[in-house]
């Protein structure tokens, strides 16, 4: 015991002189090095957050015009981009697979009618696959997806998965509430596929403690959120971040975005 703290304090006494010769910089360089000691090379990737694609103005920041969207999808071809389902995303992050650099996950919240009529097409155009967030109780309305709608874009390659039964502010409810919205929205979706659900992503991106409990023990591997910004593999698998696309972004911010 008294040689380990020798060790310890002997190597202190070096960093700190050794400091005195080394620039900011590299000091920089050092935190983030001890920081990420156990993972000295995180994974990160960006994962797009859609909403509605219509042409309806720039007025909603939650519909991105069918123009745009297609813009956005040249872009990320162009540039070599290719998008990855919610499997590989999973090998990834576990360190199973080798990334690239140039992974993208696309998804979709709420489950509108036109990301079946105007985005499949330019995904499929471009080779693209995405994530489907549907609120399941919301199949059928008028605007969004019908369930043959979901099953086509399931069988075209896209994930489906769970954005709860009726887009509530879950942390408001009670726990046997939030566990109805987020186990049973997975449950009818797997009821309808025949698929595993493994992720959800939370209505406005609003969650507790308790709700990532909730979902972890609903048998949700992932959750995402509505905070802005890469998804890395440092994050806590239940809060992971996203890029959110808005309606008003033109092209050259879209590529800040990625590029940041």
């Amino acid at each position: 015991m008294r040689r380990r703290k020798w060790l310890v304090t002997t190597a202190i006494l070096l960093f700190m002189a050794g400091s005195l010769f080394v620039t900011a910089d590299q000091l920089l360089q050092f935190k983030r090095t001890v920081a990420f000691a156990s993972d000295s090379s995180p994974l990160q990737i960006p994962v797009l957050c859609y909403h509605s694609i219509a042409d309806q103005g720039s007025d909603n920041e939650y519909v991105v015009s069918p123009a745009r969207f297609r813009e956005q999808m040249k872009w990320l071809h162009d540039e070599g981009y290719e998008s990855i389902s919610l499997q590989q995303f999973q090998q990834l992050m576990t360190g199973k697979a080798k990334p690239t650099g140039h992974e993208v996950l696309i998804t979709f919240d709420d489950g509108y009618k036109n990301n079946y009529v105007d985005a499949l097409p330019v995904l499929k155009q471009y080779g693209y696959q995405a994530t489907e967030f549907i609120v399941t109780n919301w199949v059928g309305g008028s605007g969004y997806l019908t369930w043959e709608q979901v099953k086509a874009l399931h069988a075209a390659g896209w994930d489906i998965m769970s954005h709860t039964r009726t887009h509530p502010y879950l942390p408001l409810h009670t726990a046997k509430s939030q566990t109805d919205e987020i186990a049973g929205s997975k449950a009818a979706i797997e009821r309808h596929l025949g698929t595993e659900v493994t992720a959800i992503a939370y209505p406005y991106g609003l969650r507790s403690e308790e709700t990532m409990k909730l979902a972890k023990q609903s048998g949700y591997v992932y959750a995402f959120t509505f905070d802005d910004g890469w998804t890395s593999s440092s994050q806590n698998p239940y809060l992971l971040k996203r890029l959110f696309i808005s309606g008003d972004m033109d092209l050259a911010a879209f590529q800040h975005k990625m590029e940041s």
